[in-house]
């Protein structure tokens, strides 16, 4: 397996490492509502009792629709592209990992100002999660690695940071909360640990199969007396 880039920036602002985007043009809905408008007008200021009012009045109502549909610009929504490889294993394990950094990331963003330790402890996970999804996209035959972690881990990070995120938006709450966020956060400590340790064995076959091929070459080298 090959590792994943170790250069995980963590700026709210980018898109999340290894994940792609594209712009897609949103028409405006300016020309509907002013084409509903001249409706709305026409039925205030004249009966419309004549078919030919009528044809008169759809004529201006497309005619505006679309002339404005022309004239004023599409703004661009930023959508991301789903990662497909044809293996169904390997791309549900990488929406979830996405589905869950995202959740992840958008609690961080909430508690980034009340509880900056939390949120960095989030970011770290995140960060941690964009490694293992790098990793398992080298190699996919390591999904299965990763049930355990996907199952059980995530959805408890993603518990834990909601309810960092709940108490985010009611700062003045007491006691209670205060402790209830030094055990989210000590939770998130111990998902953060969990991360690293995931990743790391994402990695254990590779040392098994490195330590028998250098073992296998040392023996060839010494029967060659190349050693």
């Amino acid at each position: 397996m090959r590792r994943g880039s170790e250069n995980m920036e963590t700026n709210e602002k980018r898109a999340p490492a290894g994940r792609k985007y594209k712009d897609v043009p949103v028409p405006s809905a300016i020309p509907i509502w002013a084409a509903a408008g001249v409706w709305i007008l026409a039925a205030l200021l004249f009966p419309m009792a004549k078919w030919w009012q009528i044809l008169l009045v759809a004529l201006v109502s497309a005619g505006t629709g679309f002339l404005l549909k022309l004239v004023l610009p599409k703004k661009m929504r930023r959508v991301e592209i789903p990662f497909l490889s044809g293996n169904v294993a390997l791309d549900d394990v990488v929406a979830e990992l996405d589905r869950m950094t995202d959740a992840i990331d958008a609690d961080r963003l909430a508690v980034r100002e009340t509880n900056p330790s939390s949120a960095l402890l989030m970011e770290e996970i995140t960060a941690g999660i964009t490694k293992i999804r790098e990793a398992v996209i080298a190699s996919p035959d390591d999904v299965p690695k990763l049930r355990r972690y996907i199952n059980y881990y995530l959805p408890m990070a993603v518990k834990l940071t909601g309810k960092c995120a709940l108490l985010a938006r009611h700062p003045d709450a007491g006691e209670n909360a205060e402790k209830t966020a030094g055990a989210a956060e000590e939770g998130l400590a111990a998902v953060l640990d969990a991360t690293k340790r995931q990743y790391d064995a994402l990695f254990a076959d590779d040392v098994l199969d490195i330590t028998s091929d250098v073992r296998v070459l040392e023996a060839m080298l010494g029967r060659d007396e190349l050693k």
